[in-house]
């Protein structure tokens, strides 16, 4: 009986030394006020201008129209000109008998050569460049359009990230007063020490998961600077993405958007001019077992000149 009454004069002094222990409720850090915007127009204007691995496939476009010029350049003849200069010093000749000196002198020489060349592989040429570069065409539209996709998921990564924190920083206001009710339901004896240090752990939990919501969301905008190829202007902290999207339902269907992709997928085009590109090469291959028609002309000369010419034999 002496024990039970111990017991319970501990439970009921506990709570009175714990309510004069109580934390203060945390505070709830405030989003910084926004200092720049970004819409989704702005960030794809941008990205087509400094995205370097677009940049990359849009520098695949002049080797490939220089593609097309040389093989059309390979109908023309081809020039060759050389030349030389040489000089030879004064000497001694042997006739019979008897040494005469000989002048030195200067000579040169020059020769002009012109050649044409027309067989299989000049004839496939012109077809194959072509399609290789209508191939680079389709790359550079593929690129475009992946450079949107990826931009576009991105931004509303962002904006996904940005709700979620908002949905973290309203679990722990929440959480606050659950936290306060707890307290307050202690105090008149509605509720235990455990209740309170429950409500506390689960206050500090949700913060916890707010910091990282928070973390997130700046990763999730350096991502997006990143693709876009461009360093944030502002602290990510102040950076507020301006657009919104409404939710609305698919209007396509399965057989519609596979008659769309056949007929305008970008990948699938590109496909189909390398494979023109190689039926055209196959040809040009086949036709090394015919015969080609060579023209050639050339002209050439060749001068000499004594230096001095009182030295020269009567």
């Amino acid at each position: 009986m002496r024990l039970w009454l111990v017991v319970r004069l501990l439970v009921a002094a506990t709570p009175a030394v714990a309510t004069t222990q109580q934390p203060q409720d945390s505070t709830i850090a405030a989003r910084p006020q926004p200092s720049a915007g970004l819409s989704l127009a702005d960030a794809l204007g941008q990205a087509r201008t400094k995205s370097p691995a677009y940049q990359q496939v849009l520098n695949n476009a002049t080797p490939a129209r220089w593609g097309v010029r040389n093989a059309y350049g390979n109908f023309l003849p081809s020039l060759n000109v050389s030349g030389g200069l040489g000089y030879t010093g004064s000497g001694e000749s042997q006739f019979g008998a008897f040494f005469e000196p000989t002048t030195p002198f200067v000579s040169s020489n020059y020769q002009i050569g012109l050649q044409w060349r027309l067989d299989g592989r000049v004839l496939a040429g012109p077809g194959q460049q072509k399609a290789l570069q209508r191939a680079t065409s389709q790359d550079i539209e593929d690129a475009g359009v992946s450079l949107r996709a990826d931009i576009t998921t991105q931004y509303l990564n962002v904006l996904a990230t940005v709700a979620q924190t908002e949905v973290a920083r309203e679990q722990v206001r929440r959480n606050n007063e659950f936290l306060r009710l707890a307290r307050a339901r202690h105090q008149v004896g509605q509720a235990t020490l455990l209740d309170v240090r429950q409500a506390e752990a689960t206050r500090a939990t949700s913060e916890v998961a707010l910091l990282q919501a928070y973390q997130a969301e700046n990763e999730a905008k350096l991502e997006l600077f990143r693709q876009i190829g461009v360093p944030p202007p502002v602290p990510v902290q102040e950076m507020e993405l301006t657009d919104s999207f409404p939710v609305a339902p698919p209007v396509y269907s399965r057989d519609e958007l596979v008659k769309l992709a056949e007929e305008q997928n970008p990948s699938l085009k590109a496909l189909r001019e390398r494979e023109t590109a190689a039926r055209a090469n196959v040809r040009a291959v086949r036709s090394d077992f015919f015969p080609r028609l060579t023209a050639q002309a050339g002209w050439s000369g060749f001068t000499q000149q004594f230096t001095d010419d009182s030295r020269l034999l009567t």
